[in-house]
């Protein structure tokens, strides 16, 4: 099966499950769905040529780097980024060099919003830029490559933008948010490259990254629907990854599904059902169990171990955690 016709498939699996969450249709069931989803997912075995997401002259993207930071940390309200300045930077996201990727655009962008330094005007293209399937499934059902850093970048940059929705005052439609949060829900399915950091390449981070989003849904205007069908799909991919997460994912996840829970009871609730689910999924050691076994054995163990150390975890779910056997036996 090509990879358009696959990702089209998982997309329309994603939007018929949220269908009948919404009407409270597979409220139980949802999160054996979406783990089976992801199970189901064909990869490809062969990689094919990844051409990364950098695009221009190399010395003026530099430029333009060094003139943006001096911007952003200078006292004066001179640090506003133009239409060409931020296709400057969109279109660099999946630059393989570290330095200028995760130091310089990353880094940037971020003090960009925190100086609320795009125009109203420019959230929504931004974020339709970034949510392209071209963007942010580039190489997604290929073995890992190199186009994994781009699709990070993108996602990270999403959660910098909805950041600066909030701050100005909800500037993109509800239509749209939800749009860019479906996209979302469908990369968490179909992301398998849970790398953090690559030598001499940087930082991958995908799992962590969605936590970012994640944190951000919480504070959302989203209806209690959408945000539990994200925190459902965050959390089933989370549970299918079969490499050790080792830089930081499970705080991050930690801490966002931490935050939507002190929201409101309810979301407490789902929440405690949902990892009450994930607890019996394999609840013992069983004879001849292997690698894949141990690493989401000890992914969970790491998980529920950091929920403990946030602040302000609900007491129910305090409780609930203490009482497994495996962490407190």
């Amino acid at each position: 099966m090509a990879a358009a016709e696959e990702i089209m498939r998982v997309r329309l699996a994603v939007r018929d499950y949220y269908h009948q969450f919404s009407q409270g249709l597979n409220f139980d069931e949802l999160t054996d769905q979406l783990r089976h989803l992801k199970r189901s997912v064909e990869y490809s075995k062969r990689r094919q040529h990844v051409a990364p997401i950098a695009s221009g002259d190399l010395a003026d993207l530099k430029k333009t780097l060094n003139s943006l930071e001096q911007r952003i940390y200078n006292s004066d309200d001179s640090a506003l980024v133009s239409d060409d300045e931020l296709d400057q930077l969109l279109s660099n996201i999946g630059i393989l060099n570290p330095a200028l990727r995760d130091e310089k655009i990353l880094l940037i962008f971020n003090g960009l919003v925190g100086r609320q330094a795009f125009t109203s005007a420019q959230i929504w293209p931004t974020l339709a830029y970034l949510i392209q399937d071209d963007v942010l499934f580039s190489h997604i059902l290929e073995p890992e490559n190199d186009a994994a850093f781009g699709r990070a970048v993108a996602v990270i940059l999403i959660s910098f933008l909805l950041v600066a929705d909030r701050l100005y005052g909800n500037v993109i439609t509800d239509h749209q948010y939800w749009q860019v949060i479906q996209k979302l829900t469908l990369y968490a399915i179909l992301e398998n490259d849970a790398r953090g950091y690559v030598p001499d390449k940087g930082w991958v981070h995908a799992y962590a990254r969605l936590g970012n989003i994640l944190e951000e849904v919480a504070e959302s205007r989203l209806n209690r629907a959408q945000k539990l069908y994200f925190l459902t799909a965050v959390m089933a991919a989370y549970q299918e990854i079969k490499v050790p997460f080792a830089f930081g994912e499970d705080q991050r996840l930690a801490k966002a599904v931490v935050n939507l829970a002190g929201k409101e009871k309810f979301y407490n609730d789902y929440l405690i059902s949902l990892l009450g689910q994930w607890l019996h999924q394999a609840p013992s050691i069983q004879p001849g169990v292997g690698y894949d076994f141990w690493v989401q054995r000890y992914n969970r163990e790491h998980f529920f171990a950091n929920v403990l150390l946030m602040p302000e975890v609900p007491h129910d779910l305090v409780k609930f955690i203490k009482k497994i056997p495996e962490l407190f036996g």
